[in-house]
């Protein structure tokens, strides 16, 4: 059974977090900023409006780092892919020799694609930390995920990709809301995943019933439809990041033009 000593209480919503917590499990408040001592709780409570505290630094610069890195990444994939296509029919022609030798001689382009995946990740945690740093400059609490937190999630193989359509969700929520966000987002992950489903299992039957160039050929020509589907959910993902970015340019231009209420 815990004691008093153990735990702390949300001076903005009431709720009973472990000491061991930094953050309000309901309100995502930081201890810092939200613990309150019992004693100084009134019996009536209504929870209090966010209101902005520090200061708002513009995320719009690093909105553009990830468009580039993006495309730049889309780009090298395709080229990649394609003198992969290149190589896997020279294969199956009988030219193994010129195969190898056309990777060889393309290798530092192949060695691109990682290059750019790498820096489009980099660049979108870059912007998603200070998207989570400005929402309470803006009054709009805190995000369920630190600052810190948030730029490692889209970096962690696998888990980013809930992480990154579950932290662009949460920002368009709190900053109010857009009528399609929601639905691009469901749609960007079906283009990301569900082509890749389905020429899994048409490479399978392929596998079964074809020779071994011929499931290489296959292979080569799946992976350049499903990445061109997975380059539409990119392209749908940069649209939402620039969502997030007009709203959070209009509630901070909002907020300058409204006169500050001094205490």
């Amino acid at each position: 059974m815990k004691s008093a000593s153990d735990i702390w209480v949300c001076g903005n919503c009431r709720s009973i977090n472990p000491l061991s917590s930094g953050k309000c499990y309901r309100c995502h408040t930081p201890i810092e900023v939200a613990a309150a001592k019992p004693e100084d709780l009134t019996i009536e409570h209504k929870e209090a409006t966010p209101v902005p505290t520090g200061v708002f630094r513009s995320s719009e610069n690093r909105a553009v780092l990830v468009s580039i890195a993006t495309v730049a990444f889309v780009l090298a994939t395709f080229v990649a892919l394609w003198i992969n296509a290149t190589a896997t029919e020279l294969r199956a022609n009988g030219e193994a020799e010129a195969a190898s030798a056309l990777f060889l001689e393309r290798l530092p382009v192949l060695a691109l694609a990682p290059i750019f995946g790498i820096a489009a990740l980099l660049s979108f945690g870059f912007w998603i930390r200070r998207v989570v740093e400005n929402l309470p400059t803006l009054g709009l609490g805190y995000s369920k995920v630190t600052p810190t937190w948030a730029f490692f999630e889209p970096l962690i193989p696998g888990f980013n990709l809930y992480a990154i359509p579950a932290r662009l969700g949460e920002a368009v929520d709190k900053l109010g809301g857009h009528a399609i966000t929601m639905p691009l987002l469901g749609l960007a992950i079906i283009f990301a995943f569900g082509p890749a489903i389905v020429v899994g299992f048409l490479l399978r039957f392929t596998g079964m019933f074809g020779s071994g160039d011929e499931l290489r050929q296959a292979v080569s020509i799946g992976l350049i439809f499903v990445f061109a589907c997975q380059a539409v959910a990119l392209a749908i993902g940069l649209v939402v990041v620039w969502q997030v970015e007009g709203m959070a340019r209009a509630k901070h231009e909002s907020l300058e033009a409204t006169p500050r209420r001094t205490p």
